[in-house]
């Protein structure tokens, strides 16, 4: 049986203002649209796609490393991580 638990509050993960203009920019709103379920809803939020967590160490926050997500598509990815990430790095991929 697998057990869920709530998620853990975050630790204030900071990006820079400037990484946030830069990627904010280059995405122009949620890159989840079309790549993940359902619609968009929510403000736009900033999602690291190779995180780090339980690695003793913070993601890095370079914008080769994060995407503008909207809050719905933020927190479907947070719970199901490992499903959408491939589709994430692609973009960022598709994007360098």
């Amino acid at each position: 049986m697998r057990r869920y638990s709530s998620l853990k509050p975050s630790r204030g993960t900071v990006i820079p203002a400037d990484v946030r203009l830069v990627v904010l920019a280059r995405d122009q709103g949620c890159v989840g649209f079309g790549r993940l379920p359902g619609d968009c809803g929510g403000g736009l939020e900033l999602d690291h796609v190779r995180a780090s967590h339980g690695m003793g160490m913070k993601s890095r926050s370079e914008p080769d490393n994060l995407v503008t997500l909207c809050g719905r598509h933020h927190l479907m990815r947070t719970e199901h991580g490992r499903l959408y990430r491939p589709l994430l790095l692609d973009y960022l991929e598709g994007i360098s």
